[in-house]
């Protein structure tokens, strides 16, 4: 029994194993009628920008490395700097030799140098263009005075933005073991910086130039992704792109985030860990354009765009209760969904599913008060829940209320029973009461309560027409009521508009004299550290030339060392491309030798064959022969050979004549 538990348990633990290593290759989401799709990627993501709405997903929520995708972040965090008035695009920065203190010889890098003066802008368009790892730094110690401070910004912005599976070590994406992320957490950071226009302009940017700063010429900036611009990786470009980024270190793999606007839609990809193989032809398969491409195209080609709740589609009236005017009210949603479904779009299979938060509603009800939801269903699966909300106002009537309330109490058996108790005794009581009197009474009292009843139906019957008269007054009075309320609240609606238009304007005047003010202080600021600097100027005039005398000699150096490394590296390669066509040829002359080894060995089994055929012949022909001697006994004698003359032994034996057949020889 133990062995038998034991066993069970471990097959159990081997097929949880299983499932956990094969689930992170399989699409969590499946469409009727639409092809299945695989990404050759260790993590894969497609998504609706407009709607948020997961068209496809491969292991979105596991951590990777996000490499220089990372750069998003400090994108995204620079900016809302700006926003905030801390920095404005046109503010030069000076670079700072610890911005490129863990900056590698193979990394990504616009060749920014210490001391060099560059502005926002420039340095965002080294950043996303280039993937310059320098200009990260550069711009984290902006932002924040030092890069660790800037890191804690960004894991703190990630948390914000619902990133709970991503953690920041520096703002480059440099490979580091605890700098991580998901596909799913990197499409909310894209989202975020997708809100930013200038942020969209410059990773929609083919080509860039950089102006000539103060220690370099002009630089040319290309875009590194490939479905944007064919300017760097040829062959890849998708029509419809508007960025965003790549990235790509030996453990992160390839990474690529890419948006595509195409039939009123913007879907994002995110394809992490793609590869990039060689082919036989020595070609590199930049695998995260192709599987990005492959995947955009598979989102658009198989979802249609579809409007499943419109916000001015009335849904259902809602019965009403407490109110004299209305007895029903109508609902809507208070807003349209609108999204891809995949396939046509068939209305057939669209479900509304109406849920309200009473059976009944009670006045008093205004316009846009929330009665309950409704429930979106296409295909079987749910895409939104929205609000309904009333269309029109319903006034309260205490009558009405009063009314309702007779009628709940009404409704109690323990009522209607005192009741038919009290009608009973009233009913022995006037029996008894109509005993005692004479006919002649009971016919007056009869004559005068018939009277009565009269007058009373006259003056109800008054009454009533009164009532109704005072009721249309009113609600006309409430109609006119009404108008009044809704063209106040429009002119309170235009006041509103107004008095924030004009604290924007003040907003808007007051950072500008904030800004007039601070640049005037970073001027004098400025005017005093030149006037500081400017003893110092000529010493330090003499060891910058120094210094780019030996950095000039250094690169001279390392010029002659990569000169080198490259020739080494040619040599290599040709020796490498020898050996091979020497295998090559190997490779030719033992395929040509097994070649002529099958046609011998062809050739023989044909000469095999045909004597193997000439000696069936033989046998058949000697067979004949001796049927013929069965069948005609002359032929039984022995012939009578002629003496034959000598032979001479230097001649061979003669050829022996193949004996014809006769006409009547039978088989």
């Amino acid at each position: 029994m133990k062995k038998t538990l034991i066993r069970a348990i471990s097959f159990f633990l081997t097929l949880s194993l299983l499932t956990g290593l094969l689930i992170p290759f399989a699409s969590a989401i499946e469409y009727e009628g639409v092809e299945s799709m695989t990404v050759d990627a260790t993590a894969a993501l497609l998504i609706d920008l407009d709607t948020d709405q997961v068209l496809y997903e491969q292991a979105a929520d596991e951590q990777r490395y996000p490499a220089s995708i990372t750069k998003i972040m400090t994108a995204l965090l620079t900016l809302e700097a700006i926003g905030r008035g801390e920095l404005d695009l046109n503010t030069e920065i000076t670079v700072d030799a610890a911005a490129l203190a863990d900056i590698t010889e193979d990394s990504s890098t616009a060749n920014l140098q210490a001391g060099e003066k560059i502005t926002v802008k420039n340095l965002l368009y080294c950043l996303l263009l280039a993937s310059a790892n320098e200009a990260a730094n550069v711009l984290a110690m902006a932002v924040s005075g030092d890069i660790p401070t800037f890191v804690e910004l960004m894991n703190q912005r990630a948390q914000e933005l619902g990133m709970a599976g991503t953690h920041f070590v520096n703002p480059h994406g440099l490979h580091n073991a605890d700098h991580y992320s998901t596909a799913r957490d990197i499409y909310r950071m894209s989202k975020q910086a997708m809100t930013h226009a200038t942020f969209r302009e410059i990773v929609s940017t083919g080509r860039y130039t950089v102006p000539a700063t103060n220690l370099s010429k002009a630089r040319s900036l290309l875009n590194t992704n490939g479905l944007l611009t064919s300017a760097k990786h040829y062959g890849y470009t998708m029509d419809g792109t508007i960025g965003i980024k790549t990235g790509s270190t030996g453990e992160a793999g390839y990474c690529l985030v890419a948006a595509v606007q195409k039939k009123g839609h913007t879907l994002v990809s995110v394809v992490l860990g793609a590869q990039n193989p060689t082919d036989s032809r020595g070609n590199v398969q930049r695998k995260q354009f192709t599987e990005s491409k492959r995947l955009l195209n598979w989102g658009f080609t198989n979802f249609s765009d579809a409007t499943l709740l419109d916000a001015e589609t009335y849904l259902q009236e809602l019965p009403v209760r407490f109110s004299s005017e209305a007895s029903h009210v109508v609902v809507r949603p208070t807003r349209s969904v609108q999204v891809m479904v995949p396939g046509t779009y068939d209305p057939e299979r669209l479900e509304l599913r109406l849920r309200f938060h009473r059976d009944v509603a009670s006045a008093p009800i205004e316009a846009g008060d929330v009665l309950g939801t409704v429930t979106v269903i296409y295909a079987g699966e749910e895409y939104a829940t929205v609000d309904m909300a009333a269309v029109s106002d319903v006034s309260f009537s205490p009558f009405m209320a009063f009314v309702s309330s007779v009628n709940t109490v009404l409704g109690n058996i323990y009522v209607r029973l005192l009741l038919l108790i009290a009608l009973a005794l009233v009913v022995v009581g006037l029996v008894r009461r109509f005993q005692e009197r004479t006919k002649e009474e009971r016919r007056a009292k009869r004559q005068l309560r018939q009277q009565e009843k009269i007058a009373f139906r006259q003056r109800e019957a008054e009454a009533r027409q009164q009532d109704e008269a005072q009721a249309k007054l009113e609600k006309e009075a409430r109609e006119q009521q009404r108008k009044e309320e809704l063209l106040r609240r429009q002119q309170e609606a235009q006041e509103r508009q107004a008095k924030r238009a004009q604290e924007a304007q003040e907003r808007q005047v007051k950072r500008e004299q904030e800004r007039l003010e601070r640049e005037e202080r970073n001027r004098q600021l400025r005017a005093e550290r030149e006037a500081r600097q400017a003893e110092e100027r000529q010493r330090r005039q003499a060891e910058r030339e120094e210094r780019q005398r030996q950095a000039e000699v250094r690169r001279r150096q390392e010029e002659e060392a990569r000169r080198q490394r490259e020739e080494r590296e040619r040599r290599q390669r040709e020796e490498r491309e020898r050996r091979q066509r020497q295998e090559r040829e190997a490779r030719r002359q033992e395929e040509l030798a097994r070649r002529r080894q099958e046609e011998r060995q062809a050739r023989q089994r044909e000469e095999r064959r045909r004597q193997e055929q000439a000696d069936r012949e033989r046998r058949r022909q000697a067979e004949w022969e001796r049927r013929a001697r069965q069948a005609d006994p002359a032929r039984n004698a022995p012939p009578q050979r002629r003496p034959s003359p000598p032979r001479d032994p230097r001649q061979g034996s003669a050829p022996r004549k193949k004996q014809g057949r006769r006409p009547d020889d039978r088989r």
